[in-house]
């Protein structure tokens, strides 16, 4: 079945980005603005003495030499395809928004080519969905060609004498519509649709099965007669020789891959995690968050060229759309919100920065990460070595990490930033661990400033020890007549019986698990399970184990058992793919318009993440038959519940402190706090530049952007997803500005609650049996 028209809207990619750079007077011509420094090869430099000036000056055995980025901003351009090297070194960009534009100095300026056959797919606004070039010079293109709802994609090839040669592929229903091309060096054209089959395009126009694959192919490079294929679910890079026919191995490309970049993704159309390009003869190069690597066809090396740690490549919002070697030895490459970087040799700086400093989260942090990356783009004479405590794949467990941070503190090597999440932060600021940031954060614009209810929430004595870089907001969406009523916990019990009578068998939340529900609604009840005195709150943890359990007796009374098998699928699912139950995540406060819209369950909860949680909200009501569903916030009382996520602090015995507090400023910086991954912003900037902000067109009706999708029976959902209106972004603005308790994990006093918990919602002890346990389990914990 041919997928829906929404499908034509979804944007080349999703995440913009601003850095600091000069805007182009258009896409035409413009100017090289930034120049950052970055390593080129492996090894640690010895830091530096210090002269008179107190500047860092290298020792005579200092390594010597690394890349530095000049930056150029495109950001006037659309929706950009890739980019390409012609036969006489010259650079292409195809931009389906625009047209071709071609650059003949490096990619300092850039120029709209004149191509008629591109331009009138350009003027007739068809959905673009692939754009090629070879290095012979030959140009290949997909559009739609449909005038009914469902894509139609069919294609152009452009030989370099300027033979244009139509074609279209008849194709099954399963293979939907042709949506990736290729070119190789000699100029042969390959295509695939949904499915595991790659077509080759001959030059008559006719079509054939040239290679059939276990799974779709994504990314595809030649190097020679080489053709490099990847995709989702790829243990490594494929090599088949497409005038031999037959697969090539290469154990060393493989083994790099699947241990450095095992979880690529390519869920974005036309942007990449990883980007591999083709180099001198049988060379092939590896770009992505590990920095470029380079490797022979056949060798037992990758040589690291560019380190990802020095490296704009290691930004998580600088998404790869191509990637070329220039002459001399230069690279440049096109990212997702139309920068394009020109990577340098310079011989005459230390490879790596000596001075140091040092940040630490428990788990990844791509906000963290993205922050490293401006940072050193800032101040580029810093080095800045990040930790991650658990491993980037939680090898190390939390305690086991919690152990050597707490030893490397105690021995003054500690880290410089401390992301907060999941430590135990009363006792740090107990300890005196932690500096006051009181005086950094008051030294900032009001612009940029987290907002003051953000500020006065972790205040502890008039001072301030943590703050959160981004921030979740617990909501509720349903229909009004029942989530109005949802005011504290208690009422989140009523409105759930209430909708069990009036729902006898239907799934009402979507979580059938005593530990999902507890795990769900946390987040409103736990920042009232402590005392002033950093006690538990027996009470407060009674009544959450009363209404969670009255929630949960709601949610599977009288349930159908097709739910619960769907449910236990949904936990299995988690457990293979993730090592966890989805009852065992944060996953159980993500919230969908497809379990609404398609009936899953009848509410629900959750806590808003991105802009696109509230949009969506918003829209479902634009469905007829929903008018009546809304969206509202999930609190506790007079409590305006908030989930602060990225809390940073200073360590208060780091000799770098006001290195640390320039960091500081460039977490709630603009071009920060306006690309984050894991919630909302926390400041003015980042809310208005950012969250209520659009950067793309809308169509005459306020749609920013469409959904489609199936289920296993064929049922199919679609949603337009509206823009704000401006009552709309009023409510985010009060709200944001409104709250004022934070839900800040404490995992031990968790694990107690939820342990405890199941035993009493299954009537294996009693409320009180429950309470005694807990209050067992965690007093030694407390008493520390």
């Amino acid at each position: 079945m041919r997928r829906l028209k929404e499908l034509k809207k979804i944007g080349a990619c999703i995440m913009t980005f601003a850095m600091a750079a000069v805007l182009f007077a258009g896409c035409g011509g413009g100017q090289a603005d930034v120049s950052t420094q970055n390593e080129s090869k492996p090894g640690a430099a010895e830091n530096g003495e210090q002269n008179d000036a107190g500047e860092s000056e290298p020792k005579e055995d200092t390594a010597m030499g690394r890349y530095v980025e000049t930056i150029m901003d495109l950001t006037d351009c659309g929706e950009t395809k890739g980019l390409y090297k012609l036969p006489d070194d010259s650079l292409l960009i195809a931009d389906a928004s625009t047209g071709l534009l071609a650059s003949a100095d490096k990619g300092t300026t850039w120029e709209v080519q004149q191509e008629e056959w591109f331009a009138k797919i350009v003027e007739g606004k068809f959905f673009v969905p692939s754009v090629a070039v070879g290095a012979d010079g030959t140009k290949a293109v997909l559009y739609d060609n449909s005038k009914g709802d469902d894509i139609y994609t069919v294609g152009l090839i452009v030989k370099p004498d300027g033979t244009q040669i139509p074609f279209e592929i008849p194709l099954t229903e399963e293979e939907s519509w042709l949506n990736k091309i290729w070119v190789s060096d000699t100029g042969r054209v390959f295509t695939a649709p949904f499915g595991g089959v790659i077509y080759e395009v001959m030059e008559d126009g006719s079509s054939e099965k040239f290679l059939t694959l276990d799974e779709r192919p994504i990314q595809i490079e030649f190097v020679g007669d080489l053709m490099v294929i990847d995709g989702n679910h790829y243990d490594g890079l494929l090599l088949y020789d497409i005038e031999k026919e037959t697969f090539v191995e290469d154990e060393v490309l493989y083994d790099f891959i699947n241990e450095n970049y095992k979880n690529r993704d390519y869920n974005t159309q036309d942007c990449y995690t990883m980007k591999f390009f083709p180099g001198e003869d049988n060379v092939i190069y590896i770009a992505g968050e590990k920095g470029l690597h380079r490797h022979v066809i056949g060798g037992s090396v990758m040589e690291q060229v560019i380190d990802g740690n020095l490296s704009c490549l290691s930004n998580p919002s600088f998404l790869l759309k191509g990637m070329v070697m220039l002459p001399d030895h230069e690279f440049l490459a096109l990212f997702s919100g139309n920068k394009v970087v020109r990577f340098t040799y310079d011989p005459d700086i230390p490879t790596v920065p000596n001075d140091k400093l040092k940040v630490y989260s428990l788990q990844e942090n791509d906000m963290l990460r993205q922050a490293i990356t401006i940072f050193q783009l800032e101040n580029p004479e810093i080095f800045v070595i990040y930790e991650v405590g658990m491993g980037k794949d939680n090898s190390i467990t939390r305690d086991d990490a919690l152990k050597k941070l707490n030893t490397q503190i105690m021995a003054g090597e500690g880290p410089d930033i401390l992301i907060l999440d999941d430590m135990p932060v009363d006792s740090y600021i107990e300890k005196g661990m932690l500096l006051d940031l009181t005086d950094c954060l008051n030294s900032m614009n009001e612009e940029t400033r987290p907002f003051e209810n953000i500020i006065n929430s972790f205040k502890v004595e008039d001072k301030v020890y943590m703050i959160p870089c981004e921030m979740q907001l617990p909501i509720i969406v349903g229909r009004e007549k029942y989530v109005s009523k949802a005011k504290d916990l208690e009422s989140v019990a009523d409105m759930m019986e209430e909708i069990r009578e009036d729902n006898p068998e239907k799934d009402i939340l979507g979580i059938s698990s005593e530990k999902g529900i507890m795990r769900l609604f946390n987040m409103i009840s736990e920042p009232s399970w402590k005392t002033k005195e950093g006690g538990i709150d027996r009470s407060a943890i009674e009544d959450f184990l009363q209404q969670t359990k009255r929630i949960f007796d709601a949610q599977v009374d009288g349930i159908s058992d097709e739910a619960m098998e769907e449910y236990e699928r949904k936990q299995d699912s988690f457990l293979e793919y993730y090592g966890y139950r989805y009852d065992e995540s944060d996953y159980v406060r993500n919230t969908s318009w497809v379990e609404i819209l398609g009936g899953y369950s009848q509410v629900q909860c959750g806590a808003v993440q991105w802009r696109s949680d509230f949009t969506t909200s918003f829209s479902i009501s634009k469905v007829k038959g929903f008018e009546d569903v809304v969206l509202m916030p999930l609190n506790e009382g007079d409590q305006t519940i908030f989930i602060p996520r990225s809390l940073v602090g200073i360590n208060a015995a780091s000799s770098e402190i006001e290195k640390a507090e320039k960091m500081l400023k460039v977490l709630f910086g603009t071009e920060n706090q306006t690309s984050l991954y894991n919630g909302l912003p926390v400041n003015q900037t980042g809310i208005e530049d950012g969250t209520l902000t659009l950067k793309s067109s809308l169509s005459e009706d306020g749609v920013y952007q469409s959904f489609g999708t199936s289920n296993a029976d064929g049922q199919e959902l679609s949603l337009n997803d509206y823009w704000f209106d401006e009552e709309q972004k009023q409510l985010i603005r009060d709200w944001v500005r409104a709250v004022d308790t934070p839900y800040v994990k404490d995992a031990v006093l968790e694990d107690a609650v939820y342990g405890e918990g199941v035993r009493y919602m299954r009537g294996e002890q009693s409320l009180q049996e429950a309470l005694d346990a807990i209050e067992q389990k965690v007093s030694i914990y407390m008493s520390e």
